[in-house]
This record gives structure tokens, sequence and C-alpha cells, in this order.
């Protein structure tokens, strides 16, 4: 795994989780905190960006070589 993948990944999971304790702290609903945090689980995974990290983690390989390190 290449290290902006692991950057891409890891500001996904922090963002997901503020987002829900934002939301949980604004709403108190958790209801409401979990539907806002899938809305935006579904805004930030279809990101090209974290399109193309999930298609290395399944091992699709990148036939463009834009991203290919070296």
């Amino acid at each position: 795994m290449r290290p902006r993948d692991a950057r891409a990944i890891l500001f996904c999971a922090a963002t997901s989780v503020a987002v829900f304790i934002v939301c949980l702290i604004v709403s108190g609903n958790y209801l409401v905190s979990a539907a806002v945090l899938a809305a935006y689980l579904a805004w930030i995974l279809t990101r090209p960006r974290m399109v193309r990290v999930m298609r290395r983690l399944r091992g699709e390989p990148d036939w463009s070589n834009y991203f290919r390190d070296g």
C-alpha cells in the first residue's frame, strides 16, 4: 500500500468519526447522526481519489500509469 493510499484511508476514517460526533453533539440523536454519516460516506467514497484507492486495494490494475510510483 502506498503512503498516499494510507493517508486517504486515514482521512476518510478520521473525518467520518468527526462528522458523526459533531452531528451527534448538534442533534443529540443517533439516528440522525447515522443518516448524516451515511450520506457523507456515500459522497466521500464516490470521489475519484477514493475510487482509485479502493481499486488498488482490491488488486485491480491501473493501466493508465497516471499514478505510477517512481
